[in-house]
């Protein structure tokens, strides 16, 4: 790549990861207040999970909408009007009652589906192959860092002021500005190339069993984690520090994730974090609330575990379902991916609280452990019938598998 095309790449990321990061703040505003004041508010837990599923179900219509729209007038313009969206659906809070906040979810949902198709098919298509993984880790690093610091010090503020509504639509606006003022073009916005969902769970299953795993555990951790602190008899500050305990787990342990993605076989990866580790701290945190008396650093820091072997995966999923199809299709694949993850999270909230309704706080861990133990089953007999080829990618931005009698579209 010449000096003048890698400057032009450069500066495109710079802009683009600049407002994925200020919209993450803003995401993570809502993401934490909404739950936390339904919660304080005596709301039932079913309520609670479907006004987090309606955020998930905008995001799964987005996923199918947005695609085709983002072709059509390109990644920077796209970006804007999903930031518009989500600013005016953020200041819509207050004016409406907490049995009507799904709407306003359903609308951010379905323009956070077009941020991450932006985001993520402009990294993918500018990254090649051999540090895709680790380009992908450094952006979910940073999207961590301003997730868990907008977490703790917006959650302490959202406890003493009415106007936290008002601070996330002023950031959703902010996030426009770098994206709007680059002169870098974003990716070509030629015709989409669709990647079916059939294409994929046969080139590579286990990249959609992945995003489906991270959506099922990163929607009640996200959502519901608030209400379940509350509920577990946590006072509000200690709730908010347990719910960005999830984070730092998912935080610490992005990069090594990441590395390894481009090196190390991505279902060996799954196995090992699901089955060994997310689901040996769920069933401990299970033991452990018969004794209260080990303190509140248990429970941070084996949610500190469950995040950092649950929300990276996503990072592993993508790189293997890059490695398999090629990023020659990268909105596509983008959006089928995200459609696959925002599956997860519109059923996993439901599906944890119903639990919670009928178990109290414990289902919650009830829920990560069948999904966990469900997945690790999946993937071992996976890799014991079909062991990994080697692929390499194509100068098309493909893939091929180096040996001739290796069939990848086995299920």
């Amino acid at each position: 790549m010449n000096p003048k095309a890698y400057g032009g790449s450069v500066a495109a990321l710079g802009a683009i990861v600049t407002g994925a990061l200020i919209l993450q703040v803003a995401g993570t505003i809502v993401n934490t207040v909404v739950p936390l004041r339904m919660a304080v508010a005596n709301q039932p837990p079913l309520l609670i999970g479907l006004v987090a599923s309606a955020y998930s179900l905008g995001f799964l219509i987005g996923c199918f909408a947005v695609p085709a729209q983002v072709g059509r007038i390109g990644h920077i313009r796209g970006f804007a009007v999903f930031a518009a969206l989500q600013a005016i659906s953020t200041l819509s809070f207050p004016l409406l009652s907490e049995e009507w906040w799904g709407v306003s979810r359903l609308v951010m949902g379905l323009s956070a589906a077009g941020h991450g198709i932006c985001i993520e098919s402009w990294i993918s298509g500018q990254a090649n192959g051999a540090q895709r993984g680790r380009i992908f880790g450094v952006y979910q690093i940073l999207n961590r860092v301003a997730l868990i610091s907008s977490q703790v010090g917006v959650g302490y503020v959202a406890i003493q002021t009415h106007d936290v509504f008002l601070y996330a639509s002023m950031a959703f606006s902010l996030a426009l500005i770098p994206v709007a003022l680059t002169r870098a073009r974003g990716p070509e916005s030629s015709a989409v190339v669709s990647v079916g969902l059939a294409t994929l769970w046969r080139q590579a299953p286990a990249a959609v069993v992945g995003c489906l795993y991270v959506g099922l555990t990163s929607g009640p951790l996200i959502s519901v984690m608030p209400a379940y602190g509350i509920l577990s008899g946590l006072d509000q500050r200690a709730t908010i520090l347990l719910t960005a305990s999830v984070q730092v787990g998912a935080l610490l342990l992005q990069w090594p994730m990441s590395l390894l993605a481009d090196r190390v076989a991505s279902r060996l990866i799954m196995l090992v974090a699901v089955s060994t580790v997310a689901m040996a701290a769920s069933l401990l945190l299970i033991l452990l609330n018969f004794d209260m008396n080990l303190g509140r650093i248990w429970l941070f820091g084996l949610f500190v575990l469950i995040g950092g072997c649950s929300s990276p995966l996503y990072t592993v999923a993508v790189t293997h379902a890059y490695f398999r199809i090629g990023r020659d299709q990268a909105v596509g694949l983008s959006a089928r991916l995200l459609f696959l993850w925002g599956v997860g999270s519109a059923i996993g909230p439901l599906a944890a609280t119903l639990l919670m309704q009928i178990m109290g706080p414990q289902g919650m861990l009830v829920y990560l452990i069948g999904l966990s133990v469900a997945v690790a089953i999946y993937v071992a007999l996976r890799i014991s019938r079909h062991p990994s080829p080697t692929f390499v990618e194509s100068e098309g931005g493909g893939t091929a598998p180096t040996m001739p009698d290796i069939e990848i579209t086995k299920r």
